[in-house]
């Protein structure tokens, strides 16, 4: 049967969701269409239509959004990336290439729009290697008892300045605060996504069927010198157990303008009464919080993958971010997918962190595939660690460490949004 990749529009959010529910299986009541679409950029959101059906096979949407990744030298700088999101192929036409054509299909819009990234949560990990995504950064999710000391004795009297209160997320007002200083803090903060204002106010939408016993989401503000600095996205869900509380608190986002005002946020969630547990998810491998706590065995840790990143177009990419010192490299990128990025590129960094990513005739230093430079990206899994386990092959010495140095970071990014 024959399959084309077409635009769709609001008036097919029931074709849309139809196929969402069916790849995933979630209870359609607890997630009205009207609110789960209504951040949509219909103009970034198509599907796999079957020749003579009104039935679609597959969806996706993207979104415009951010990152932030290394920038010159010590610095930061947000690189546009489109999150890819809502990908869904129906049961009954996996196996048929549909997931390629859409992705595919993704890949060649940003390359004609010139758009060099793009970034996914992945709902299977096995999935979208093969797509040329790699892993760039890890989340750390911390389960916390109540009453958990935090020490800092360097930051107790900026600590000490930051105001806390909260209100219920679910308001315009609130939406807006939150933006504010979710742009705010993921300018600052490596690794950061950046959600885009339609999205500012729907994933705060209060959706009864979804709580499953927890109350609203709510919003902890945290203020220096009156000025808005961090907030932290939480919901509690009471819990009894023989006459004593047990309550639980579930923190969705996290993010502070600067490491006091994450203590005081941080103290504030670990000290609700009625509550016995806290997790606090979004932290980067190395979250200050495991070590305010006295290390990894003063709390729960599990680890995911967070955010997936491809190099849709490898020299704006690399020409895109910023470098720790200087290298002159000519990489070989392997990339079948999409046939533009696979040739040599020549990569070099001044000494002042800014780079150019050019094509190149000259005999290569280094061999990888695009999948490895969407690791590196973030600068956290280094080229030299990538080499280790085997992805990325030195063809001429001294280019491998030059490279990974260049790349690498001193801090590790933190997870991704959801998106």
């Amino acid at each position: 049967m024959s399959i084309s990749i077409v635009p769709l529009t609001s008036a097919d959010r029931h074709r849309l969701l139809t196929v969402d529910l069916a790849a995933f299986f979630f209870d359609p009541n607890a997630h009205p269409v009207d609110v789960v679409t209504s951040h949509f950029d219909w103009a970034r959101t198509f599907g796999a239509s079957q020749e003579g059906s009104d039935e679609l096979a597959g969806v996706y949407t993207s979104y415009e959004m951010g990152v932030t990744a290394p920038g010159p030298l010590d610095a930061l700088t947000q690189v546009p990336m489109a999150g890819l999101s809502w990908v869904s192929v129906h049961p009954d036409h996996r196996r048929r290439g549909i997931l390629r054509q859409m992705i595919t299909h993704h890949f060649s819009r940003l390359h004609e729009q010139g758009v060099a990234l793009s970034g996914l949560h992945a709902a299977e990990v096995p999935i979208y290697g093969r797509f040329g995504y790699g892993v760039s950064s890890v989340e750390l999710e911390l389960e916390l008892e109540r009453g958990t000391v935090f020490t800092a004795p360097a930051l107790e009297a900026a600590a000490g300045q930051v105001t806390t209160r909260f209100v219920k997320a679910d308001s315009d007002d609130a939406a807006r605060t939150i933006h504010e200083l979710h742009l705010l803090c993921a300018r600052a903060t490596l690794g950061a996504v950046s959600r885009p204002e339609q999205m500012a106010r729907t994933f705060l939408v209060d959706l009864p069927l979804t709580r499953q016993g927890r109350e609203p989401w709510q919003v902890l503000l945290a203020h220096v010198d009156g000025q808005p600095a961090g907030y932290a996205l939480f919901s509690r869900e009471a819990k009894w157990e023989d006459w004593r509380a047990k309550g639980k608190v579930t923190v969705r986002e996290l993010a502070a303008a600067d490491s006091a005002t994450l203590l005081a946020l941080a103290r504030r969630l670990v000290d609700f009464d009625l509550t016995s547990s806290i997790t606090i998810a979004g932290g980067g491998t190395d979250n200050p919080l495991v070590w305010w706590a006295g290390g990894p065995r003063g709390m729960g840790v599990k680890t995911f993958d967070s955010l997936w990143l491809r190099l849709v177009d490898v020299g704006a990419a690399l020409s895109e971010r910023g470098y720790s010192s200087t290298c002159d490299v000519v990489l070989d990128a392997e990339d079948t997918v999409c046939p533009w990025n696979q040739r040599r590129w020549r990569l070099t960094v001044g000494t002042d962190g800014v780079a150019t990513c050019v094509p190149s005739d000259d005999d290569p230093d280094l061999r990888l595939p695009v999948q490895a430079l969407g690791a590196a990206y973030l600068g956290s899994r280094t080229i030299a660690a990538l080499a280790y386990q085997g992805l990325v092959t030195e063809l001429t010495a001294g280019s491998l460490q030059a490279l990974s140095r260049a790349m690498s970071r001193d801090r590790q990014p933190v997870a991704a949004i959801e998106f």
